[in-house]
């Protein structure tokens, strides 16, 4: 009767031992996963000179003062200035050849995403 006991009891340490190590890898998971992968990766900053703006891809060159070209994705997110005033995408078409600078954050699937352009 006593090893009947001991163990019923044993049982009942070792269900509830592993139910709290159950629940600490459960409150452990989503504090990572929470992290985007964003915050994870340090914006950048590229000055330059535009050389192609391509609307229809989303995409804009830009020639680093080395010459050489960078291309950068255009998001709806993408905050553009041309000369101090708010634009969009299609107003930089006309600022081809002049100094601009591009904050980006570099992907390896998507590629250089651009977060700001500002033309001068």
């Amino acid at each position: 009767m006593k090893k009947v006991l001991f163990l019923l009891v044993a049982c009942f340490m070792v269900s509830i031992s592993l139910a709290l190590a159950q629940e600490a890898k459960t409150k452990e998971a989503p504090a990572a996963a929470e992290k985007p992968k964003e915050a994870m990766v340090k914006a950048e900053t590229l000055a330059g000179t535009l050389q192609t703006v391509l609307v229809d891809k989303k995409l804009i060159v830009v020639a680093s003062s080395n010459g050489v070209p960078y291309n950068f994705v255009v998001s709806g997110a993408t905050r553009i200035k041309v000369g101090g005033t708010k634009a969009k995408l299609a107003d930089l078409a006309g600022a081809t050849g002049k100094s601009v600078s591009v904050k980006f954050v570099p992907e390896k699937r998507a590629g250089n995403i651009a977060q700001s352009v500002e033309v001068q």
